[in-house]
């Protein structure tokens, strides 16, 4: 008996739970409520109590075919809060993806028009975060705002244009020890030629050392038209490129002064320009990718300095040509992480293998030395200075630099990575400032002021809850 009973009731969950005869009753509860709105609280939900007569249509809740309507109601399909979970939620994503997607294709097509200006913005953005702590330990101490700003851009344009000229200087220097180590390179390879495995004849050498002058004339003597051509089109170009690059620059310089002196206000500007309910949340991810920025320049800053020193001293303890315009290169593929660093060191290792005497035991050396580096770097230097909310993965990282140099060449490349971790740390903020505020709280009203809301009791690099009474 227990058996059949619990049978019994398995079976009556199952029809209940059906979702054909929830439709049927509900269907039944509505002409129900529609025949007699103040008595359908009284009647009962069973389905015997249910008139049933097979006359015509009209108040007796049938059809003329003496059929309950309700039942063919309830044999429609289901609805779609029944189908499949998977389906559903597959469904919403994929949509919200390609709206998404398209999104970004949009963004992109529109910096890509916009590129003479979007570039030296997002540029000069990267250099006021890294002389923006400057600027606030100026005006902690009392300088004005625009005075301190003003002193620190000329400060830093005056230093690079310094480093820039010094490092000119002694790479012009250098390229004469170095194009004679290449001459000599070419006497060893020559030297090497004749008494090597392959034992060939010095006329034999000069022979293809002429024949190969010789294509070169003939060659520049049947293309001299097109070669002017060309030259004239890479002149152009080269003009065109000058013009761009002076214009950049200084679009930089005033975009520089104006972020380091105004950038709270005019980021609580663009926030004032949304809907009230949004304005706290997105300058709390402002703030928080404004300090991730910052504390990412900084970081970047000191690995690539490290990075230049320790490679320049072992290049001058190994008699390496231009030691120092390369260490000054590997300070610059410091800032584009992981890919400038490799370019660099390859460079270093080719300038050792082709101007030096002992080429290829020297570029072994560089190659270790590059090599024990950039360990270093990777293992002691970034975990020590690169905080939680910066840290990114090597393969999103790897993947930005790719995107950005195939939309914007080198530049691309190196502001990439920035904005990579700006994306990542106010997503962060977002998700963090969405949990500490609850959802019951009552948003503010249309007209009201948000400034309670302007500071939120979140610390944006810890993303946790600030002790009480602290700023």
């Amino acid at each position: 008996m227990r058996k059949a009973a619990a049978k019994a009731r398995q079976m009556w969950v199952g029809v209940r739970t059906n979702p054909y005869t929830e439709r049927m009753e509900s269907a039944r509860a509505r002409r129900r409520e529609h025949a007699n709105p103040l008595a359908i609280d009284s009647k009962p939900d069973s389905e015997d109590e249910t008139p049933a007569t097979t006359g015509g249509g009209g108040d007796d809740g049938n059809d003329g075919n003496g059929r309950d309507p309700s039942f063919a109601e309830a044999m429609q399909p289901p609805e779609r809060r029944h189908l499949a979970d998977a389906m559903a939620i597959a469904a919403a994503w994929a949509w919200r993806i390609i709206v998404l997607a398209v999104a970004i294709i949009a963004v992109l097509y529109l910096f890509s028009l916009l590129a003479v200006v979007v570039i030296p913005v997002a540029v000069s953005f990267l250099l006021a975060a890294l002389f923006q702590p400057i600027v606030g330990w100026l005006v902690r101490r009392g300088w004005n705002r625009s005075l301190a700003a003003a002193v620190v851009l000329v400060g830093g344009l005056t230093t690079v244009f310094a480093v820039f000229t010094f490092v000119v200087q002694q790479f012009i220097a250098g390229i004469p020890d170095f194009a004679d180590q290449i001459n000599a390179g070419i006497t060893r390879l020559e030297e090497w030629l004749r008494s090597g495995p392959y034992g060939l004849e010095p006329d034999m050498i000069e022979g293809l050392l002429s024949d190969a002058g010789d294509e070169i004339q003939s060659w520049a003597t049947d293309n001299a038209s097109d070669i002017g051509g060309q030259a004239l089109t890479i002149f152009g170009t080269a003009a065109g490129a000058l013009v761009y690059f002076f214009t950049g620059f200084f679009l930089v310089l005033f975009c520089m002064f104006f972020f380091m002196r105004d950038g709270d206000k005019i980021w609580h500007f663009l926030t004032g320009l949304l809907p009230v309910p949004s304005r706290a949340p997105l300058r709390f991810a402002g703030l928080a990718s404004w300090k991730s920025l910052v504390q990412f320049m900084r970081t970047t800053v000191v690995v690539a300095l490290v990075d230049a020193i320790g490679i320049g001293l072992g290049l001058w303890i190994l008699d390496i040509p231009l030691a120092l315009p390369l260490a000054t290169l590997v300070f610059l593929g410091g800032f584009i992480p992981i890919v400038g660093a490799t370019v660099s060191g390859a460079v270093a290792v080719l300038v050792a293998l082709v101007g030096t005497e002992n080429g290829l035991i020297n570029a072994l050396l560089v190659l270790g030395l590059v090599l024990l580096v950039q360990q270093l770097e990777s293992n002691v230097l970034q975990p020590l200075l690169m905080s939680r909310a910066v840290k990114l993965h090597p393969l999103a990282i790897v993947l930005a630099i790719t995107v950005g140099g195939i939309q914007a060449g080198i530049v691309g490349a190196l502001i990439a990575v920035p904005i990579l971790a700006i994306i990542n740390a106010g997503v962060r903020a977002v998700i963090a400032y969405n949990k500490a505020h609850s959802k019951s709280d009552p948003p503010p009203k249309a007209g009201s002021s948000d400034k309670p809301d302007d500071k939120p009791d979140l610390d944006p690099e810890t993303m946790a809850a600030k002790p009480q009474g602290s700023l």
